[in-house]
């Protein structure tokens, strides 16, 4: 039986079933009434449902009923008994006074429902009607067979498409709907004197019918109780990252991710949930994995991508579980002959932002400035007026040059490319492989990284009752740099009146027309790029999934699977050798500018986990009950272990192997380090539906984890949650325009273990406390940490409550969840007094902390298709309210600038607040406060909290916070005919990041002033809040006033970000078949093209900069030009 807008009881062979039952009856060419009178039925039911009627009545004939479940219901009660009848006395028997009819085209059976007013209108217009004929096709213009066609308004009169997808229709109506499962549903209006009609039908892949990854299986997003997100394959293969946590960026509510420049993306779920690390568990094709691995994925190879939010979604995972799962599932072979696949592109890439750094001039002219600022009445500037001008016209570049560092060392452009071929179908043994590759050349010069990917999933039906599965996804990432590198900090701190290379090639040894500072000689970035030495890295992961699927009998599958990870991580530096710089005007050697102690440094690190799952899962269903088993047991044994060593003194810097060092003691050097767990696990789950409507779903998972004593070992974690799906509801039948009204609560508890070190409950010991044995010192070995087997879970409970509602046939879908998140017994190093001789870096670490997030997730999609044109807008966003509950004795933590505070956000920065920056009233009337300088008009005003006139601990508060408050993101899709063009846009508010010394501050370290300097206070501009304060000399006491941390130097780091513009075209089928191609689609696809930002102050860092020091801040565009094939 078939329900159209249409699910089929056997989804996935629905077109060949169909096609086979019209081909069939075409050839036979047998009348629809002969075939109905060959056919006799013998029936008796009593009070049974219409639905189990129209069930017998396809076991008994060959038969398909077709109807609409948004408009026809087909729970109400009859009775029947007949024998040897023709199929019509059985159904006008069962459509008796039911307000339903049908229609009988070949051997399929359309239901559709009947009024009064429908009839009247029938029969009135009988003489009206006019014969309409068309043909229905995809996208790709392949027939759609069995599409339902109803004249609008009357949905008593339709028709299905035969197996060319054609169709007639009488009909005296103006508008026609067609639809048809999986695809968006079409309004034709018939135009007069047009009797015929092409429809392209668009897929709709957001269906009620989808299919959901979840913990150890899948369900129909209709029956989800938990929170659950998911990502499909069409929204990542055509995003150009090299990093797949970063396509996924502001595409699920409650799910912040942050991209920070130079550095991979972090990912937390509904908030901070711990003091440390609350990143969520990844879970690849059924294998323990981790950020990195999951990043490195083959877009192409992902089918889904699942993220469990709460713990009803997450509990089945148990003791990792506690901030989330991300679920992913690569892709399978599916049954049909040979497919290959090809998807490439190639992308050219900018910097979003590069710090503005002023010229030679400036640097010049803003020394002088400061020093006038410190010293108003000095006679002795840094720079002369005539040096100035050889800053300005460039006339003596060897010794008073321009130099900007970004320019000199960095790529303005560098080139990514990314190819994918992969190859896919079968039959009894159904097979995917993909093939990968990522080119990723860096914006610094000889810096590159590359990446081989392979997928292979193999499924192989060896009996009905027994299924072999087999997945292998290896990765290989490698990162070369072929020259010295350089080191960001470096660009800012050297200044620009420091000469990079002399006209005779001799490295720099003059700035601003005197001896360089030797510091400014050593960090040359043009020369560490040229001389620096080289490095190079290579990391392998690779995860291997064998099981075995057995069907004893009917609806019970037992599983036993077999997983291995490894991860393997291979790096070697090399520091050259340096001659020493010779001094430009008389060539003599300058001491401290060389490197005699050349350094080739080693390292390796490896893991591995290997899993054993046993499974069985049952499934058995009736008419009103559906009910899903789930129970398992897990065993993992994980290890590590490490090594690391160099060698000092190479003869020359051509050697690349480590013997080529010298091999005396104090020249080389080794360590290494290893340590492992394991992890007992037993799980179940039960999904219960009665009649479709009222959903419930329990899970436990009890885990045993050797890093606990024996006694305090084994944790269980159980969740709860139910759904009513109100729309199933009898007094919901006449309201067809809602497709979907879902209500859902859930409750549970998790644990976490990923703060746990492997021997955190043993106690510790390290050399040290010498003694002496007859008269020798020896040394002694001392216990640095004392034991604690009273060590616990941490645990975190979640309770969340969501709606899910969709109308007018996917016109407009909605999703809304609150949740309230406890982390408690979070491990925290207990203060001990000294006298027990416990060092400080060795606090026992006790169950003590407590977090809270709480907050509000929603999103919202509208789809609407207008004959060939069509779109897709949505929208998501989150806000989340963390709050630290509990430190125990801990209280406060101060890790400056941050503060860990009962009743504050994890987050959040502490320090002085300020009110602008000081005028010369202020110093007039002593409105200051002081740190026993006396401050100048334009230095920072400080908020005197305590009152006491001095600016101490006391007046240090609570001044912002570095995590978002909202995250939102928006998505619109345009489709007309074969074009395409697709916009993505995230976004974050009510987030600060902190800038200090060379990132924010004029002359730090040496620095060169930026472009936001010249928003300075001055003497001839002195306004009270200016972009900054009034500038000093780096060494001034003035500059150490200015420079304490306080929100003057935090930096409003709001943005909306448009991540991703694709515009493409995908070829119609007369082309493709000249071709001799099933797909083909050409795109370009922009990158993070442009930035909405809320700073105004400096403006010349990405807003997802980290708070810092010399760090990165330019962030990274692209443009890629693609295609996409399949044939």
């Amino acid at each position: 039986m078939r329900k159209c807008n249409m699910r089929w009881f056997s989804p996935q062979r629905m077109k060949k079933h169909l096609a086979f039952a019209l081909a069939v009856s075409l050839i036979a060419m047998v009348p629809v009434s002969a075939f109905a009178q060959v056919l006799k039925i013998s029936m008796t039911k009593t009070n049974v449902s219409i639905e189990s009627v129209l069930r017998e009545l396809e076991k008994q004939s060959e038969y398909t009923f077709f109807y609409n479940d948004n408009q026809v219901k087909l729970n109400k009660k009859v009775s029947i008994n007949v024998s040897d009848a023709p199929i019509e006395t059985v159904l006008n028997e069962v459509f008796k006074n039911s307000g339903y009819t049908y229609k009988i085209v070949d051997n399929q059976i359309v239901v559709s429902t009947v009024t009064a007013a429908a009839k009247d209108v029938q029969a009135v217009q009988q003489q009206k009607q006019r014969k309409i004929t068309g043909v229905v096709k995809d996208a790709m213009g392949e027939a759609i067979i069995g599409a339902s066609v109803v004249e609008k308004g009357t949905t008593s009169n339709g028709t299905i498409t035969n197996i060319e997808g054609e169709f007639t229709l009488n009909t005296a109506g103006k508008e026609l709907q067609i639809t048809y499962i999986g695809y968006v549903p079409q309004t034709i209006v018939l135009k007069p004197g047009v009797n015929n009609y092409n429809v392209i039908m668009k897929e709709d892949t957001k269906t009620l019918d989808e299919v959901v990854v979840v913990g150890y299986g899948t369900q129909k997003k209709v029956n989800l109780t938990g929170a659950v997100s998911s990502v499909g394959a069409d929204e990542l293969k055509e995003r150009v990252n090299t990093d797949v946590l970063a396509s996924v960026q502001g595409q699920v509510p409650g799910v912040t991710i942050i991209s920070r420049p130079g550095s991979t993306p972090s990912i937390n779920m509904r908030g901070r949930g711990n003091l440390g690390t609350s990143s969520p568990l990844f879970v690849i094709d059924g294998a323990i994995a981790d950020a990195s691995f999951f990043s490195s994925l083959d877009p192409n190879s992902i089918e889904s991508i699942s993220f469990l939010k709460d713990a009803a979604s997450s509990a089945i995972y148990g003791s990792r579980a506690a901030y989330g799962v991300v679920l992913v599932k690569t892709k399978g072979g599916k049954e049909g002959d040979l497919k290959i696949s090809y998807d490439g592109s190639v992308a050219v890439k900018m910097a979003t932002y590069t710090p503005d750094v002023l010229s030679s001039e400036w640097y010049a002219r803003l020394s002088n400035e400061a020093a006038l600022n410190e010293n108003p009445n000095t006679s002795t500037l840094p720079y002369t007026d005539k040096e100035i001008q050889m800053f300005r016209d460039g006339s003596n570049p060897d010794m008073y040059p321009n130099t900007n560092w970004y320019d000199l060392v960095l790529k303005d452009e560098a080139v990514m490319t990314k190819h994918s071929v992969s190859f896919s179908g079968g039959n009894k043994v159904k097979y995917f492989t993909s093939l990968g590759y990522m080119y990723d050349d860096k914006f610094t010069p000889g810096a590159k990284s590359e990446r081989y990917n392979l997928t292979t999933n193999i499924s192989s039906d060896i009996k009905s009752w027994l299924t072999m599965r087999s997945n292998i996804n290896y990765i290989q990432s490698t990162s070369d740099n072929d020259k010295g590198g350089v080191i960001y900090t470096h660009l800012l701190t050297i200044p620009s009146t420091y000469v990079a290379r002399h006209s005779n090639g001799e490295w720099g040894s003059y700035e601003g027309g005197k001896p360089a500072a030797t510091v400014n000689m050593e960090r040359n970035p043009l020369r560490r790029l040229e001389e620096g030495g080289w490095s190079n890295s290579k990391t392998e992961n690779t995860l291997i999934n064998l099981a075995l699927d057995i069907k004893p009998v009917k609806g019970l599958v037992l599983t036993g699977e077999m997983i291995y990870k490894a991860w393997d991580y291979k790096s070697k530096t090399y520091t050259a050798n340096k001659n020493k710089i010779k001094d430009f005007q008389t060539g003599t050697e300058l001491n401290g500018t060389g490197v005699t102690n050349s350094k080739m440094e080693y390292s390796w690190e490896e893991n591995s986990r290997l899993t054993y799952n046993a499974l069985a899962n049952y499934v058995w269903s009736n008419e009103k009950h559906n009910v899903n088993v789930l129970a398992g047991v897990s065993y993992e044994h994980y290890k590590y272990q490490k090594q690391k060593s160099y060698r000092l003194k190479f003869p020359t810097n051509g050697m690349t192997d480590m013997n080529g060092g010298s091999s005396a003691p104090d020249d080389t050097y080794a360590e290494g380090g290893s340590n492992e767990d394991k992890l007992m696990s037993y799980f179940g789950r039960v999904n219960y539906s009665f009649m479709d409507r009222y959903l419930l779903e329990a899970n436990i998972r009890a885990d045993a984890s050797s890093r606990f004593h024996k006694d305090n070992r084994w944790g269980v974690f159980p969740s709860f949650s139910a759904g009513w799906r109100i729309n199933q509801e009898g007094f919901m039948q006449d309201i067809n325009w809602i497709n979907n009204l879902k209500v859902r609560a859930s409750w549970g508890q998790l644990g976490n273990i990923n703060n746990v070190g492997q021997y955190d409950y043993f106690s510790s010991y390290q050399q040290g406390g010498n003694y002496n044995f007859e008269d020798v010192i020896v040394s002694g070995i001392v216990e640095s940490k004392p034991a604690n087997p009273t060590l616990g879970w941490e645990t975190v409970t979640i309770t969340d409550i969501g709606v899910d509602f969709d109308i007018f046939n996917g016109l407009l879908s909605f999703t809304a969840d609150y949740y309230n998140k406890k982390t408690d017994d979070i491990l925290l190093s207990y203060p001990s007094p000294k006298e027990i001789g416990i060092g400080s870096d060795f606090k026992v670490s006790q169950n003590i902390g407590t977090v809270s997030n709480k907050g509000l997730e929603l999103s919202i999609t509208h789809n609407k298709t207008l004959g060939d044109f069509a779109y897709t807008v949505g929208f998501n966003m989150s806000k989340n309210w963390n709050k630290v509950t509990n430190l125990g004795a801990n209280d406060p933590i101060i890790e400056s600038p941050w503060i860990k505070k009962v009743g504050y956000a994890i987050g959040t920065f502490y320090g002085y607040r300020s009110d602008g920056l000081l005028t010369q009233e202020d110093i007039d009337a002593g409105n200051y406060i002081t740190d026993g300088l006396v401050p100048q008009a334009g230095d920072i005003k400080y908020v005197d909290l305590d009152g006491d006139g001095k600016l101490t601990d006391k007046d240090r508060t609570y001044i912002g916070c570095d995590v978002p408050d909202i995250t939102y993101g928006v998505n619109l899709n345009l489709r007309y005919k074969g074009f395409e063009l697709s916009m993505f846009g995230q976004g974050v508010t009510g987030t600060k990041v902190n800038f200090s010394m060379e990132n924010a501050w004029a002359f730090s370290d040496y620095a060169s002033p930026r472009k936001y300097h010249l928003k300075r206070w001055t003497v001839d501009n002195p306004n009270p809040n200016a972009a900054y304060p009034r500038i000093y000399p780096r060494t001034s006491k003035h500059s150490t006033y200015n420079q304490y941390f306080s929100d003057y130097w935090l930096f409003d780091a709001d943005y909306f970000r448009i991540k991703n513009i694709t515009f493409g075209y995908s070829f119609q089928k007369p082309v493709l078949q000249k071709l001799s191609l099933e797909a083909l689609k050409l795109y370009v696809a922009a990158e993070n093209p442009f930035t909405i930002r809320a700073d105004h102050r400096m403006e010349d860092f990405d807003p997802e900069t980290a708070s810092g020091r010399g760090v990165n801040t330019r962030g990274t565009s692209s443009i890629a030009f693609g295609v996409n094939l399949t044939f």
